[in-house]
């Protein structure tokens, strides 16, 4: 099933702005990791306000011109596009720019709670927080695109359950093995990614809780970080593959996928340099899986999976390392 996506998808797609894109996505990886934009100009940024600009920068310019592009190819006008595909270019670059920047429940915590044990708390919410906040304005700007006409309503079935297809959060009919195989796959990789040094600088996450002091986490704060940690990869899938491919292929097809794995290839700037690499072709397989089943659910697994998986590659291997 998996393969026949795959398929079509490269049978249908336009040959000319996969390679632009792809050497447009080339060209963003080697700016950042030459010039540092994202850990030497956004993190330096002295105020919340001014990252989240400079993430919108970023982020704007990775999602924005593969469609500018995708539409002059089209039809000979870069703006040619839907309306609400025109208010996503704006928007989407802007939701995830204040997924990544914005804070300042940190400051409140720690004041209300000093010490480690409020540190700890204030990383075991702090993704948690981020997903309530990412879906929130999900849920305000669907509901402002339906209102307005621009995202056309099959039935009368309500908001919520509306809401819910447009992004992929469909059970029904969902083949889970497929998925599960590529977890199987993606095993050597992980394990050989476990002897990189800036692998092992960056995992497992886990080393977040313990600061130069005791007392160590105990066995319920690491679960529930290892449970706050994945809530960033259901935060991730819902705007990456139900927001910007399942819904946003109701106006293009599967031309929503391209420009979307150039932005989340963007988002792992910060992460080590095989990982930035591997997710534009991992973004691209997994947004071939959504638009083509119209559920995100297959990649939500294989996400989570991965980053669990990575997690315990790399505790395995600074244990034998010690």
């Amino acid at each position: 099933m998996l393969f026949n996506y795959i398929s079509e998808y490269f049978s249908q797609l336009n040959k000319p702005h996969f390679f632009i894109c792809t050497v447009f996505t080339a060209l963003l990886i080697t700016g950042n990791y030459y010039w540092g934009w994202e850990k030497q100009w956004i993190y330096n940024l002295p105020s919340r306000p001014q990252r989240v600009l400079g993430f919108y920068f970023i982020y704007g310019m990775a999602f924005t011109l593969p469609y500018l592009l995708y539409g002059w190819m089209s039809t000979g006008a870069a703006l040619s596009l839907p309306p609400a595909l025109r208010w996503m270019l704006i928007l989407a670059p802007l939701i995830f720019a204040l997924k990544s920047g914005i804070g300042g429940w940190q400051e409140m915590i720690q004041a209300a709670r000093p010490g480690v044990q409020g540190y700890r708390l204030n990383v075991l919410v702090n993704w948690p927080i981020r997903l309530v906040v990412t879906v929130s304005i999900l849920m305000i700007l669907y509901a402002v695109l339906r209102q307005s006409g621009l995202i056309s309503v099959a039935g009368t079935s309500g908001f919520l359950p509306d809401f819910a297809n447009a992004m992929g959060l469909r059970l029904k009919e969902v083949n889970w093995t497929p998925y599960l195989i590529m977890l199987a796959l993606v095993i050597p990789l992980v394990s050989f990614a476990a002897t990189q040094a800036d692998f092992l600088q960056t995992y497992p996450k886990m080393k977040l809780l313990q600061l130069q002091t005791n007392p160590v986490p105990n066995l319920w704060q690491k679960l529930a970080f290892q449970l706050a940690y994945g809530s960033d990869f259901l935060t991730i899938e819902l705007f990456f593959r139900g927001f910007l491919v399942v819904l946003a292929a109701r106006f293009v097809g599967p031309a929503a996928i391209l420009p979307m794995a150039v932005l989340y290839c963007s988002i792992h700037f910060g992460k080590p340099l095989l990982e930035c690499i591997s997710s534009y072709f991992g973004g691209l397989l997994l947004g071939i899986f959504a638009c083509y089943s119209g559920s995100i659910y297959g990649g939500i697994v294989v996400h989570l999976g991965l980053a669990w998986m990575m997690e315990l590659a790399a505790t395995i291997a600074l244990y034998w390392k010690r």
